[in-house]
């Protein structure tokens, strides 16, 4: 039913002669179709995640994965694990763990020399966002950080990502026995200096959202295996 309902809209843009309205519904549809909470262990951690798959193009698209502790409460932050796996032509990724660009934490992702750069960064608007200590603090695994000729893939604690400060004073928690709206960024351009995590970088061609299940993302053993890999 669904791929009936997808070729079917797919036909009928192209009627249109829209070529741009036909591209970006293309990834709305697909992205519908992919953006699954999988959960998943990794075997070089040992750490559970719930991964989602979120398209930049069609037929390509970026792998986002969360772990958390079994532990962790309502209304109060947590520790968090992220893992990428990023196609080889992203010049770079960005994560949003509020669901939009303005006033949460973000982190900006890309390749440089063969390592991975991570600038955990903020936006007060629609602006290129500065790195800043707002933004939660990254530590990146040696373990579950590899690349080979088509993807690269990193893993890293974040602390202070699931809580912030928001515009009006108030406080902002990320739940853990539920779902959270998460996004991400693309731009296939590089930052102009990428070896600095405080490059500048260019606008994004993509973004997206999805409802990131952290309720399965908990791990009993979160705080040991962490403490193996750091």
């Amino acid at each position: 039913m669904l791929r009936t309902l997808f070729f079917g809209l797919f036909l009928a843009l192209l009627r249109t002669g829209n070529q741009k309205l036909t591209i970006c519904c293309l990834l709305f549809s697909v992205r519908a179709v992919f953006a699954a909470n999988e959960v998943v262990q990794d075997p070089d951690t040992g750490l559970v995640f719930t991964s989602n798959y979120q398209l930049y193009k069609i037929n390509q698209g970026i792998t986002f994965r969360v772990a958390i502790p079994g532990d962790a409460q309502i209304n109060t932050a947590f520790d968090a694990v992220i893992q990428l796996v990023v196609p080889s032509d992203v010049g770079w990724v960005g994560l949003s763990w509020g669901g939009s660009m303005p006033n949460n934490p973000l982190v900006v992702a890309w390749q440089n020399a063969g390592s991975v750069v991570l600038s955990p960064r903020w936006a007060t608007g629609h602006v290129m966002p500065t790195e800043s200590t707002n933004a939660g603090t990254y530590r990146l695994f040696q373990t579950g950080t590899k690349s080979n000729g088509t993807h690269w893939q990193f893993t890293a604690l974040c602390q202070g990502c699931t809580s912030w400060t928001t515009s009006s004073g108030g406080s902002r928690y990320l739940t853990p026995t539920g779902g959270n709206r998460l996004a991400f960024a693309y731009s296939p351009g590089r930052p102009s200096s990428p070896g600095t995590s405080s490059s500048s970088i260019p606008i994004h061609d993509v973004h997206g959202y999805w409802n990131h299940d952290f309720a399965a993302a908990r791990n009993p053993n979160f705080h040991e295996l962490v403490q193996r890999l750091v």
